[in-house]
């Protein structure tokens, strides 16, 4: 396998965009980061501790410039509740959000890597087990389409697996968070990007970009469609098509491209075809593509395990081989109106081999693109110190939704006291500032005092006590009456909650904010019993004693039999080898015996047709006394006599 290297050119080297590892820091006061699990040219993903809730968590830590851009906070934290809003499986879960100097996301962790750390181990997967991540891809994207939401840059770094094997989407609406950031980058590189030849806009990914992101039109759901198309096709060969030396290159290459479809695809080859077409009109939207997929899955073979490699890297590049790329413009797409806003792509163009002159080129860009920033921001600060100090008196900055930390620190290096004041307000995150006191844009003399009021996160409230043993309804009921909603019901076993009663509330803490969600654990009963083979024709004391040791409860009914001897067991409804709860009535049908008959009358028949009358008859006790070939003259029991089939009867003949 060839190694990748990751050549940053002059990022990282005491620039805030690039890696910088923060292992050990807490965010929020709350997530305290371990070790990094993969990097992006937006930032990078730590596994984390809750240490509220005391679990693991991916926290992905965005590069600290971009929470500097005007409006990238405000959009950052839309998006995220955006993405947050998702409710299929097949997507990442968003826990939480915020800005603690920098951009923060805190999502699920996934312990099992990406379908780039698959790739990257130099691994392909068969086309049986593209079917199964590309049908987990299908409801994930069907579920955002219908939400109006569109990813705009799905790749295999974003194509995550679980601990149980199914795949997650990660990173909607980054993209589009990182829109306002990028555009106040490109506005402030001045004339480099007329040096790029006339690139055109996208937002997300250049190799992963839809024709129509590459010609920077308006995008549609079916762009996600053409980006999967390109994750199934390096998938199944380990190379992705139209990648080129340059961005441009690279963009241009797919400009009214079909998608080239590899024969290792097998039958997927004309559903792949569709999907990569070139023409988004062509294309299937998500949940058709799902149903194209699901009609040919009957002729695939059974997957085999997907091979698994690393950590789960949520929502960010693997660790080596993937380099920043320079920006371009984009139109966004169209399922916001509001949205008319340029991004960056920040993930390479082409595979990490460069020619020798590459590097040189890109180096120099970079460097001018760092030193306008800096221009820029040199200037920015000088003004602002400039009208801070030529009066006795400055300006209060606008202060609210920043967090309360940054706030405090800012006040106290201008000259002021601080006095903090804490309040909880719905839709807001804990520790950002409400407001201020006086409000932002005053002039204060130095010394004066600044209030803040900030945020305890959402009104909590406690989760009713007295759930365990109530009927699903009625704890419903008690949890919507305290303003908190059901959330996840799952099933248990119990072997003293009867079935439909709740068991557990599975919830880590007692209280809630305001309209949170209550996992409830319901009982589904005791466990199964199989009522065992083998009971039948045994006394009917020695079943009751097994059926008790089941955990079964026995119940007897008598039945009249010819063969069972009585107090016998003759069967069980329900019948053995029935699956029944434990604690469940089984009935045990227990033979009384035979039922009395009358005795057939035979004085005056030949010995022969004598014995053959009693046999039809049921009586199997027969002896005779006198001459074979003679007539019964005289029958014990007589015919009047009523009896039973063992009732012994002797005929005499003469």
């Amino acid at each position: 396998m060839v190694e990748k290297r990751r050549d940053t050119g002059s990022f990282g080297k005491g620039n805030s965009w690039g890696p910088q590892n923060m292992s050990g820091r807490t965010f929020g006061g709350r997530y305290r980061l371990q070790n990094v699990v993969g990097t992006g040219g937006s930032g990078s993903v730590y596994l984390a501790t809750d240490l509220s809730l005391d679990r693991q968590v991916a926290v992905k830590v965005l590069h600290t410039q971009l929470a500097q851009y005007p409006g990238f906070v405000e959009r950052f934290k839309t998006e995220a509740k955006v993405a947050a809003s998702l409710a299929s499986s097949h997507t990442v879960r968003v826990f939480d959000w915020g800005v603690d100097d920098q951009a923060y996301l805190v999502t699920e962790y996934l312990g099992g890597g990406s379908l780039r750390s698959i790739l990257d181990s130099g691994r392909t997967l068969s086309p049986s087990q593209i079917l199964q991540i590309s049908l987990e891809a299908c409801r994930a994207l069907d579920h955002a389409h219908a939400q109006g939401i569109i990813h705009r840059d799905l790749k295999p770094a974003n194509l995550l697996f679980g601990q149980d094997g199914h795949l997650r989407i990660a990173d909607f609406g980054l993209a589009a968070a990182l829109a306002d950031a990028t555009q106040a980058e490109i506005s402030n590189s001045g004339p480099q990007l007329d040096e790029l030849g006339g690139l055109r806009g996208y937002v997300g990914t250049a190799r992963y970009a839809s024709p129509e992101q590459a010609s920077g039109l308006t995008l549609g759901v079916k762009s996600d469609i053409y980006s999967l198309a390109l994750c199934i096709v390096e998938a199944s060969t380990g190379h992705l098509p139209f990648v080129e030396n340059t961005v441009l290159g690279t963009l241009r290459a797919r400009e009214g491209q079909d998608v080239p479809i590899p024969e290792s695809l097998g039958a997927l080859s004309p559903i792949v075809q569709r999907a990569g077409s070139a023409s988004a009109e062509e294309r299937p939207t998500a949940g058709e593509l799902g149903r194209m997929l699901l009609d040919i899955a009957s002729q695939m073979a059974r997957p085999e395990p997907l091979p698994f490699v690393g950590p789960g890297e949520v929502g960010a590049d693997p660790l080596s081989g993937e380099e920043p790329l320079v920006p371009a413009s984009v139109s966004s797409a169209p399922d916001r109106p509001t949205e008319r806003m340029k991004t960056v792509s920040f993930e390479p163009d082409s595979e990490p081999q460069q020619t020798g002159s590459t590097k040189p080129s890109r180096r120099r860009w970079i460097n001018g693109l760092i030193a306008s920033f800096l221009v820029v921001a040199v200037t920015a600060v000088g003004a602002f110190l400039w009208e801070a100090t030529k009066t006795e008196s400055r300006t209060l900055p606008q202060l609210v939704g920043s967090s309360g930390e940054s706030a405090r620190e800012l006040i106290v290096a201008l000259g002021w006291n601080v006095e903090e004041r804490f309040d909880r307000l719905d839709n807001t995150v804990e520790g950002e500032v409400l407001s201020t006191e006086p409000v932002g844009g005053t002039a204060l003399e130095e010394n004066e005092t600044v209030v803040i009021v900030i945020s305890l996160g959402a009104e909590r409230v406690q989760i009713p006590i007295d759930l365990v043993g109530k009927s699903l309804p009625g704890a419903e009921r008690l949890i919507q009456s305290a303003g908190l909603q059901v959330g996840e019901i799952s099933y248990s076993y119990s072997e003293t909650i009867e079935a439909g009663m709740i068991v557990d509330v599975l919830a880590p803490i007692n209280e809630l904010p305001l309209g949170g969600s209550v996992d409830l654990l319901v009982s589904d009963g005791r466990v199964p019993v199989v009522i065992p083979i083998g009971l039948e024709g045994r006394a009917v004391s020695e079943v009751e004693a097994a059926l008790e040791t089941l955990g079964l409860v026995s119940r007897r009914i008598g039945v009249r039999d010819e063969f069972v001897p009585k107090g016998y067991v003759v069967a069980f409804e329900p019948p053995s080898q029935s699956s029944v709860r434990g604690g469940s009535e089984v009935e045990i049908l227990v033979s009384t015996g035979p039922e009395p008959r009358p005795i057939p009358d035979v004085v005056g028949l030949s010995v022969d047709a004598a014995e053959s009358r009693l046999a039809a008859a049921g009586f199997r006790s027969i002896s005779i006394d006198g001459p074979s070939g003679g007539l019964i003259t005289r029958q014990e029991p007589p015919g009047t006599a009523l009896g039973l089939p063992e009732t012994p009867i002797e005929l005499i003949s003469g």
